[in-house]
Formats: C-alpha cells, sequence, structure tokens
C-alpha cells in the first residue's frame, strides 16, 4: 500500500507519563507515533546554601512525532484461493488455478472498465 502523510505534529510533556497519555490519546485519534521519543535538558537550576552546592534542579522535556496518513490507496488486487479434489477424493487438494486466473481477469476487468 502506498501512504502519503496528511499532517505531521511534534507533541511534548514534561514526564513520561504525560507523554504516554498523549501518545495513546492520538492513536484513538488517527496519529501514528514515528520513530522513538527525544528527551532534553530544558531548565537546569544550581541550588546552593551560602557557597555550598546542594543540588540541581533539572527539568527534561519528553517529546515524538507523530503523523495522520491519507487513505492508503490499494495497488492490489485480491484472488481468494480456490482448490478441488480430484476424484471426490478430500485427501488430496489441487489448486484450480484456472479458476483462480478467471476471477483475478474478471477484477481487473472491473477496475479498467470503472
Amino acid at each position: 500500500m502506498n501512504m502519503k502523510i496528511k499532517e505531521q505534529k511534534v507533541i511534548y510533556a514534561e514526564s513520561v507519563g504525560s507523554l504516554n497519555e498523549q501518545i495513546s490519546r492520538g492513536i484513538t485519534e488517527g496519529w501514528t507515533p514515528i520513530g522513538s521519543h527525544q528527551v532534553v535538558v530544558s531548565h537546569e537550576q544550581l541550588r546552593y546554601s551560602g557557597m555550598q552546592h546542594k543540588d540541581t534542579i533539572v527539568s527534561k522535556e519528553y517529546s515524538l512525532t507523530m503523523v495522520k496518513y491519507d487513505a492508503p490507496t490499494q495497488n492490489t488486487i485480491e484472488v481468494d484461493i480456490a482448490y478441488y479434489h480430484p476424484n471426490d477424493n478430500e485427501a488430496v487438494k489441487v489448486y484450480d488455478v484456472e479458476g483462480m486466473t478467471e476471477e483475478f481477469q474478471f477484477k481487473l476487468n472491473q477496475l479498467i472498465n470503472n
């Protein structure tokens, strides 16, 4: 199938859990995640008590690209597998190539004439 991207968006959140919620919600709305998530440090604050460094507060941002595809275009003709039992022997199956070819030709003619 040939699928073209119709829309793209980058979703982001401050926690993995929140990003997962957005991904799940997006999937139910027809969006598809692309690739893996990204994490960047969006803010870093060093905290001191007088001249002594106590800790560092680090804020992260998680993001992921999601896309919506156009309706897929079908580039195939599907034909059911057909077979017969020679001499009515149920233990033996022989593919009905002629019948499958006729079904294919019928479907192809329908496509050409429409």
